[in-house]
């Protein structure tokens, strides 16, 4: 048998096993329909159904799952969200859409319940719902409408595309609209049309000041193939301030992006010099010898906190804060000073093999840039160094490159001397004995902060109805996080952005063997606390019994009663409880 022959036989073998198997498959998603048809699954057992029709369903089997979210006799109102996920993964993992009629997204668009309009939203755009646009027009310029569900309505708006969608998102750039909702319709206008969209964008940045980070439409411009040339040459032709300018250099920084030709126009214009030649072995280690004589560890923890050199968006120290890059609680016990050195200066020379990067480039020139998080024979999923997840069906991806470090190398652009030398201090203590050892104590160390405390819960301490309304459902989008210092402390100055009377923060403790725990607070006056929705005493809070799963811990404090500057929080075990549990960090 010639080589030739034995290989087109091989693989004809291949294509016959597919054909089998992908027909196995089907059979046993149709086999499922028919045993939902006909009442024999359970309602509890109903979701794990639903989810594995949907994980290999031809669009038929698709638009019998939608058809059943939707109809007032289809699945149990319980079941409901659980298949709206499951055919968001499909769209998102495979690009697959049910056939027939999807008039009836119409309907959910107009749902109470805040997840179920998001992900009616989304599936819109996946599924290129023309009938949608003007509910979800209404929903993107109305001044009433969440920032999670009208980025998630322009985001959708320029995936289903044309003149309707067009002329709405271009009415989101105008003058008269708030600088963050300018930004965000230039940044779905990049998807659409990429030469308007920096046209516009070139506009709006000539006459912004720095109230509002240009992060989503700058982001958009990055994930296009063509966006980073398309904007450095506006912006070559506009005058912009050096701080505006500063902002958006900082963001390409942040996500670890140096694309030249839009560096370059951008760091003319915030007046910073480019990178000075690289330093030699010998160089770096005299810098790391003067780190270690003037370089001021305290000072240098406020730089890593400081909001715009975005550390805390791929690190974490103690658990808390970015998963994009490594822990950065224990290098300077394992590392030296010039190590530490290098690593900010050239981070793309230290990077750890299971933080190295990868780029994917898709047909319609999307760019993708981050960490895979997990891949199949569908979709590959990614990190990125916003700290999002992005789904990329596996049949989009047109090219794919390994890459270096997602830490920006021109983070030192943005620091003095002076400020490098403390910043680097501080880095290198990390892990030593003394107070920036490795936190044994079950500290919570990330916190989320409610953005804007409702009149009435600002007056008076929350009824649990009202609790589990204004606190307990809000959406992830109202709250931000907040990072206790290496230590375990929390300065409320870094709450105090305005003149809130009163602080709503959370956090969040995972109980693996059930039994008794105790929050212990550094101070009690002027805070009241809530494990989900039980009020505990006020005063020093008693121990509860919790069952397995996860926990959300409330607290609300008073600063005219809190006479400490720090919170400090634990989470403890009384003697006699066998209770097992951690402490949630993350971003």
């Amino acid at each position: 048998m010639s080589f030739r022959f034995a290989r087109l036989f091989m693989m004809a073998s291949v294509a016959c096993l597919l054909i089998v198997s992908s027909a196995a498959a089907q059979g046993s998603v149709d086999a499922m329909v028919k045993m939902i048809n006909s009442g024999r699954i359970t309602e509890q057992r109903m979701p794990q159904v639903v989810d594995m029709i949907c994980k290999r369903a031809n669009d038929e089997n698709l638009a019998f799952v939608f058809q059943m979210a939707t109809k007032p006799d289809g699945f149990p109102a319980s079941v409901r969200p659980e298949a709206l996920k499951a055919l968001h993964e499909a769209a998102v993992s495979r690009n697959a859409v049910p056939a027939g009629d999807l008039s009836a997204i119409g309907e959910l668009l107009k749902s109470d319940d805040r997840q179920t309009q998001t992900m009616a939203v989304e599936l819109a755009g996946l599924w290129k719902v023309e009938g949608s646009l003007d509910a979800l027009s209404t929903l993107a310029t109305e001044e009433k409408t969440g920032a999670k569900l009208k980025k998630a309505a322009v985001a959708s708006l320029a995936k289903i595309g044309g003149p309707q969608a067009v002329a709405t998102l271009e009415k989101l750039t105008g003058p008269n609209q708030p600088l963050a909702v300018r930004y965000l319709g230039v940044s779905a206008l990049v998807d659409v049309d990429v030469d308007q969209a920096a046209k516009i964008a070139g506009q709006i940045l000539a006459g912004a000041d720095t109230s509002t980070d240009p992060a989503v439409m700058i982001d958009a411009f990055l994930a296009q193939q063509s966006g980073p040339t398309k904007l450095g040459a506006v912006l070559a032709e506009t005058e912009l301030t050096p701080d505006v300018a500063k902002m958006c250099l900082r963001q390409m920084f942040a996500v670890g992006r140096s694309d030249p030709e839009l560096v370059s126009v951008l760091s003319k214009a915030a007046g910073i010099e480019d990178d000075a030649p690289e330093m030699t072995a010998d160089e770096i280690k005299a810098l790391a010898a003067e780190l270690l004589e003037k370089g001021d560890a305290h000072r240098g923890e406020l730089l890593f906190r400081r909001a715009d050199l975005n550390c805390f968006k791929c690190h974490a120290l103690s658990g808390a804060g970015g998963q994009i890059g490594p822990d950065l609680s224990a290098v300077g016990g394992s590392s030296p000073a010039d190590y530490v050195v290098t690593s900010i200066l050239y981070p793309e020379q230290a990077v750890k093999e299971a933080y190295t990067t990868r780029t994917i480039l898709t047909f319609d020139g999307k760019v993708y840039t981050g960490i895979v998080a997990e891949e199949d024979d569908d979709r590959v999923i990614m990190r990125q160094a916003s700290g999002e997840l992005a789904t990329i069906p596996v049949d989009d991806i047109d090219a794919e490159k390994e890459g270096g470090s997602l830490m920006p190398k021109g983070l030192a652009k943005f620091l003095t001397h002076d400020e490098f030398l403390d910043l680097s201090r501080f880095i290198a203590e990390l892990g030593k004995p003394g107070e920036y050892a490795i936190r044994t104590q079950p500290t919570i160390q990330r916190w989320r902060l409610l953005k804007e405390t409702p009149p009435n819960l600002a007056e008076e301490v929350p009824t649990i109805g009202q609790l589990e309304e204004e606190i307990i459902q809000a959406p992830e989008d109202a709250w931000t996080p907040a990072y206790a210092m290496t230590a375990g402390d929390l300065p409320l100055a870094d709450l105090a952005s305005d003149e809130r009377p009163v602080y709503y923060l959370m956090a969040e403790v995972d109980v693996v063997v059930g039994g008794a725990v105790q929050v212990v607070l550094n101070e009690t006056a002027g805070v009241r606390v809530w494990i989900g929705d039980d009020a505990l005493p006020e005063g020093a809070p008693e121990a509860v019994e919790l069952e397995p799963g996860k926990h959300a811990i409330y607290l609300r404090i008073d600063p005219a009663k809190f006479s400490a500057d720090l919170l400090r929080a634990k989470v403890e075990r009384p003697a006699d409880s066998h209770a097992e549990y951690t402490v949630v960090g993350g971003a």
